[in-house]
């Protein structure tokens, strides 16, 4: 394993810096003083890690922070003379224990910045308290779009905005899939927001949506769902699911015969390197969307894919490529303000400023949200050296969100 690697990259000039920063309060430069004479911490650098390491979301969390391990490992686990301390939290996919303890994390712990939060429940239970705390959260999971219009200014996002993908998405299979669609997710808030996102793109094509169906969250048994499904006539399908849900809805989804008769297309996160494994070759042929594939075909996803998988023997999935993203991002920013994460505005405006080339390809925030500009791939589940996973058929550029809520 490498000790080192490429130190990621703050594309900003120390004019547009000071220039950026001294907009986002007057205390971004405590009163002036230049960045060289800033009291400089040699304090642990405490990063909380809020995540849903237990039930239906286990893979999820565990997956983000094996990708947060492996970067900051081949940094010696130091960020400008600071040594990380992880202090991790299991928010057992439930808002009230999440709040409980991400609480935790920021007064008892005292956390310089907090990191995770996979479920889009949790993630939207937090703002209020994120809100009166003011503490600085890097979102590595809940792709909710709700999230990035909050207004919170040390709230970032480097997973994903489900709108980017999901909008896309829904353009491409009125494009190329079908003109009606029956749409199933989980019943819970990113499930639901998940099929709004893709209506945002579909109907704006003058899709035809047959029906809505949304299964219980952590369900078992979906015979009475793909049973409807099955009576609409629907010569396509949109879904979405993760975790073990979508290893379930995928196999009986094969299992009852539906493939045959109504392509299954889906998120992302529903065909991905967490769920493919245990789905086997009941996924082949599914289409989905997503900002991410293992086997894309550049220099940084292939470094991270073969230390991934000689640290874990196992591929990286979508979450392991947030967590690996999440550690690079806050190195890049954390470096630029030499250690000091007291100054929050400081570190917001190096946090704005960063961009370099991740495993996912270009990546960069979008001002006005916070939240990742990325490529959209849209990827068909294949059989590729004898494993099943992903390959990309098309590819949409640069998607940044919109500057205000879209409707």
């Amino acid at each position: 394993m490498e000790s080192k690697t490429q130190q990621p990259t703050v594309e900003v000039s120390r004019r547009t810096f000071i220039k950026a920063a001294s907009t986002l309060g007057a205390t971004a430069f405590l009163g002036g003083v230049a960045p060289a004479v800033l009291a400089k911490s040699t304090e642990p650098l405490k990063l909380g890690v809020l995540n849903t390491f237990s039930k239906v979301y286990a893979a999820l969390g565990n997956g983000n922070l094996n990708g947060m391990n492996l970067y900051f490992d081949q940094i010696g686990n130091t960020i400008a003379g600071r040594k990380i301390q992880f202090l991790k939290e299991d928010d057992e996919l439930n808002p009230q224990v999440g709040l409980q303890k991400l609480k935790k994390l920021v007064e008892a712990d005292r956390c310089d910045l907090i990191t995770g939060i996979q479920g889009s429940n949790i993630a939207m239970a937090a703002v209020q308290y994120l809100r009166q705390s003011q503490a600085f959260l890097l979102c590595s999971g809940a792709g909710i779009t709700d999230l990035s219009y909050t207004g919170l200014p040390y709230l970032f996002r480097c997973s994903t905005s489900s709108y980017t993908t999901l909008a896309t998405m829904g353009e491409y299979f009125y494009d190329a899939i079908a003109k009606e669609a029956v749409l199933t997710a989980s019943d819970f808030a990113g499930g639901r927001g998940a099929l709004d996102e893709f209506k945002m793109g579909f109907l704006k094509r003058r899709g035809k949506v047959i029906k809505e169906i949304y299964p219980p969250l952590g369900n078992n048994d979906f015979s009475p769902y793909l049973a409807d499904i099955r009576n609409t006539g629907a010569k396509a399908t949109f879904s979405f699911y993760a975790g073990t849900d979508a290893v379930r809805f995928v196999k009986q989804y094969e299992e009852y015969g539906l493939a045959r008769s109504a392509r299954l297309t889906g998120s992302g996160f529903m065909l991905e390197g967490d769920t493919l494994p245990a789905q086997g070759r009941s996924a082949l042929g599914a289409i989905n969307a997503l900002h991410y594939a293992d086997t894309l075909d550049n220099a940084a996803n292939k470094k991270f894919v073969a230390d991934y998988l000689a640290r874990y023997k196992e591929y990286p999935s979508v979450y392991a490529e947030y967590g690996y993203v999440a550690a690079r991002v806050l190195h890049a920013a954390i470096e630029a303000v030499d250690g000091n994460t007291s100054d929050k505005n400081k570190l917001r405006a190096a946090m704005r400023a960063v961009k370099f080339e991740a495993p996912r390809g270009p990546f960069r925030f979008t001002p006005e949200t916070q939240s990742p500009a990325h490529n959209v791939y849209i990827r068909e589940v294949a059989e590729v050296n004898g494993r099943v996973t992903n390959k990309v058929i098309h590819t949409v550029r640069d998607v940044p969100e919109p500057p205000k809520r879209p409707t």
